[in-house]
């Protein structure tokens, strides 16, 4: 089992961090470049920081800045995805519990064994329960009770009893 995890919960803060130092980089360039003196000597300099290429800084930037947003959306997405397939699949072991056959119910509890292995807290007791109650019922098989077989079956074969079954 793996705990109860919420879809998300991870978080890597680091692009926050570096977006931020970014942001505040070049706000704080900008503040300078406000204050005296605002002589820049070399002319490739002045090129770089008021022509195109401090424009392409800032759309890496941009770009990089909305790249992770997109990415955590295809993360939770995917975490989504897989989640709706385990419970596609633990829909089908739980219906295969209640089979009437032992094959299909020892099937299922070997399935419900394999998912609760991914299973949150919560789903773990569910599946953990529907085993326990299925292993310890008897009433799946139908067996014989002390009345099924009593001395006046022989003498009254033609009543049911309330089980649906000869009396």
């Amino acid at each position: 089992m793996t705990g109860s995890t919420k879809l998300g919960a991870r978080s890597r803060p680091g692009w926050r961090y570096t977006a931020i130092s970014v942001l505040s980089i070049s706000l704080g360039f900008g503040v300078r470049s406000l204050l005296p003196p605002f002589v820049i000597d070399d002319v490739l300099w002045r090129e770089m920081l008021v022509g195109p290429p401090l424009a392409g800084v800032f759309a890496v930037v941009a770009a990089t800045i909305a790249f992770f947003p997109a990415f955590r959306s295809t993360r939770i997405t995917r975490e989504n995805a897989a989640r709706e397939q385990w419970w596609k699949r633990a829909e089908w072991a739980l219906g295969q519990a209640g089979s009437d056959s032992r094959t299909g119910r020892e099937v299922a509890n070997d399935a419900l064994v394999a998912l609760s292995e991914e299973a949150t807290r919560m789903e773990f007791r569910m599946i953990f329960r529907t085993i326990e109650n299925l292993q310890s019922s008897a009433g799946l098989d139908a067996v014989a009770g002390p009345r099924d077989n009593g001395w006046w079956r022989r003498y009254v074969p033609w009543v049911k009893s309330a089980k649906g079954g000869a009396r």
